[in-house]
């Protein structure tokens, strides 16, 4: 077919392209099933706010360091993503080759996921064998939404860079967010009771904490010492009080010792990368969203040691209102990355439907797909490159906050 001869001339006369796409979304950007019933229950859902069987997220840890589900019966799985956040975005992806989505269960440690994505890749070069008509797959592109960046560097830890032709990594945490400590603490939803429980469940999940802000400065114990969320000692008392009839702060303390080693060794460190990898590395991130950058915690408060200061937090626009950039940003001197500014001819989209916005979308196109060389220019000039950054204080709390620089 004239498709087939095209796409094989492609591949003849560039043959370090890529054979297919992956996408791998963010946290919480797969929906979450219970398996073991006769009809699925949807048990986690970013669209769907309430949940009568939401407990049933918790996990259980082994002697070994393997999560499962804690209830018995219950087998929860990954499925389709988010449809409101990727869908239009996957659709319009100006590429013949095949594209697949990742799913995964976020509340896993990237370690896990990593694994998994290795798997995966491991599958469809083997389904591409089996296809006729088809080259076999050697090397792909990556796409990533946030947390989706763990799961690929923790592929890359492991397993190298020779099957990656080229990543775009959009909205990276890398550092972390103070919004994971907002979710432990205060919980996420609209509805109370699904509040209550969700900052309980989230405190079992290796996953999730992996993400906990951990770029200095992100807090601080006052009056001045440092401080740290993957330290359990100190977190909130009325939290790692450890207590026989209530077994999530225990959780909590074995979910953060696996994150933090996760976290510190289990992740490649994109700037240690050769040079000619890290060219084949695009990161976009998103500015002009008011994000929490840094926060106190007080020795004592309302009778609680330890406690996170929410409402004296240092909140600014340097961010994407999840990530500040002084996470997303953390490799502008090493890896190429740009930041979208507001542009009243663009509808604007924060950290969770940031794929939504038109620029990422060329962006994206532009850097896997085009052979022309690479340009990020657009009418206005609404996109930059970031070439650093430059840390400032709050004036009352001496917190600090991180804008960029730009070339």
């Amino acid at each position: 077919m004239a498709g087939d001869l095209q796409s094989k001339a492609v591949r003849e006369e560039n043959p370090m392209a890529s054979d297919a796409i992956i996408f791998i979304p963010g946290i919480k950007g797969t929906k979450l099933v219970e398996s073991n019933r006769a009809n699925w229950d949807t048990i986690w859902s970013g669209i769907q706010s309430n949940f009568e069987s939401i407990q049933d997220l918790e996990l259980a840890r082994t002697g070994a360091g393997s999560y499962f589900d804690e209830r018995i019966d219950s087998i929860i799985q990954p499925v389709d993503i988010e449809e409101l956040a990727y869908a239009e975005f996957l659709a319009d992806l100006d590429t013949k080759k095949p594209v697949y989505i990742f799913n995964y269960d976020w509340r896993l440690s990237a370690q896990v996921n990593g694994e998994r994505l290795h798997e995966f890749l491991n599958l469809l070069v083997a389904k591409s064998e089996a296809s006729a008509g088809v080259e076999t797959f050697s090397r792909f592109d990556v796409i990533t939404h946030s947390l989706g960046n763990f799961i690929f560097r923790n592929y890359v830890h492991n397993h190298g860079f020779d099957r990656i032709h080229k990543a775009v990594l959009t909205v990276p945490p890398f550092l972390g967010s103070l919004d994971i400590v907002s979710a432990a603490l205060l919980g996420e939803g609209w509805f109370p009771n699904v509040k209550s429980k969700f900052r309980k469940l989230v405190r079992t999940m290796p996953g999730a904490l992996e993400l906990l802000a951990d770029y200095p400065g992100a807090s601080r114990l006052e009056p001045n010492e440092s401080h740290s969320f993957f330290n359990f000692d100190q977190w909130q008392s009325n939290v790692n009080r450890i207590r026989r009839n209530d077994p999530i702060p225990q959780k909590l303390k074995d979910a953060l010792a696996d994150a933090k080693v996760t976290v510190n060794s289990r992740l490649a460190d994109l700037g240690d990368l050769p040079e000619e990898q890290r060219d084949r590395i695009l990161i976009i991130v998103r500015d002009g969203y008011e994000t929490m950058q840094s926060l106190s915690v007080r020795p004592r408060h309302t009778g609680v040691a330890n406690f996170v200061d929410f409402e004296t937090a240092h909140r600014t626009t340097d961010g994407d209102g999840r990530v500040p950039h002084v996470s997303s940003c953390t490799y502008a001197d090493r890896i190429t990355t740009l930041i979208l500014r507001d542009a009243f001819w663009y509808r604007e989209y924060n950290h969770g439907f940031v794929l939504k916005d038109e620029r990422v979308q060329k962006l994206v196109g532009r850097f896997l797909f085009s052979r022309r060389r690479f340009s990020y220019s657009i009418p206005g000039g609404s996109i930059e490159r970031v070439v650093g950054l430059t840390r400032y204080f709050h004036s009352d709390t001496g917190l600090p906050a991180w804008s960029v620089e730009t070339d």
